[in-house]
């Protein structure tokens, strides 16, 4: 037996009525029936998930485990059929998302190259994610990132646009050794440990340990972390550094340096579906999200080309 989104709902039901007979009734089904479609569904997952008594049941310790997993399940299966009617009824919505801080500030600037078009935004962690969802139908448009070395495909139904290269540095504690120098070496930080975040499935943290195996050493990683301040607070603690981007926090005796020689570098992407309506559009998009990666107080524009050192070309990746 595999499960179900029906077992599923059936689960949670049970939960919410606290008896069988009830859910039974609500489900239009006969009470041995419901009994015998929950048993056949702890023999899956593995033990009981409810107990009965004279009251009616409650979720048994695992239950509790499995309906925890059961409702986030269901919940974004209804957020993807809600999405999907929201398309077939208003297809003139235009859904953006992205990391960062870019797609919202996008989305301010889409009235002029989409006029009188309602603009839908929301941001991930993962690029992986954000690309994921463009090529699911699920956004129109996404502000991601990667890194330089790694080849975008272009043997799908994406097209991409390069918006920006920006190197990443290094934060540090303002009395380490490599503090006082203007442009850090990473092969000089082969002894300091170090705190990385998550991978987000589009080349990190892959990307640092390849610029570290070109410098010479393996990291030493004690520190994985998601959470940006707890990183902050590791470093003004001297207890890691840490790659990062230019606009880190540099509060509680942390510094910022430039890596010599760039050479982890992220890279700014647009990403779309070349069948949407955004296709015809996306210079403009494009153009539109260079100008505020221009004025970003990171500064991105200055080092704003390919490894090579060319400007990006104005005409989208993956055509």
């Amino acid at each position: 037996m595999d499960l179900e989104l029906r077992h599923l709902r059936t689960l949670c039901l049970l939960a919410d009525t606290g008896s069988v007979t009830r859910a039974a009734a609500a489900l239009s089904t006969s009470q041995p029936a419901l009994t015998t479609q929950l048993q056949r569904i702890e023999r899956e997952v593995g033990g009981p998930l409810f107990h009965r008594g004279r009251s009616g049941v409650s979720p048994t310790e695992l239950g509790e485990f499995v309906l925890v997993r059961a409702r986030s399940v269901l919940l974004s299966m209804d957020d993807l059929l809600n999405d999907i009617t929201a398309r077939r009824s208003s297809p003139t919505t235009l859904r953006i998302g992205g990391v960062g801080p870019l797609a919202l500030e996008l989305s301010s600037r889409l009235p002029e190259v989409f006029p009188d078009v309602p603009v839908h935004v929301r941001t991930e962690y993962s690029p992986k994610l954000v690309t994921d969802l463009v090529r699911a139908g699920r956004l129109d448009m996404g502000t991601t990132v990667d890194y330089v070395d790694r080849d975008l495909p272009t043997d799908g139904p994406l097209s991409w646009a390069m918006l920006a290269v920006e190197p990443l540095h290094v934060a540090l504690w303002e009395d380490h050794p490599q503090a006082d120098r203007p442009l850090v070496r990473l092969a000089d930080l082969a002894d300091s440990p170090w705190a990385l975040t998550p991978p987000d499935g589009s080349g990190w943290p892959e990307c640092f340990y390849l610029a570290c195996q070109r410098a010479g050493f393996t990291p030493q990683v004690p520190f994985r972390l998601y959470d940006r301040s707890e990183i902050h607070d590791l470093i003004a603690a001297h207890r890691a550094v840490a790659p990062c981007q230019s606009d880190f926090d540099t509060s509680g005796g942390v510094v910022i340096r430039p890596l010599a020689g760039s050479p982890i570098q992220l890279r700014h992407l647009l990403v779309w579906r070349r069948d949407s309506p955004v296709h015809q559009a996306s210079d403009r998009v494009a153009r539109a999200a260079r100008e505020l990666l221009d004025r970003s107080p990171r500064a991105v524009a200055p080092v704003r080309r390919r490894a090579t050192g060319r400007e990006p070309a104005g005409d989208p990746l993956g055509d």
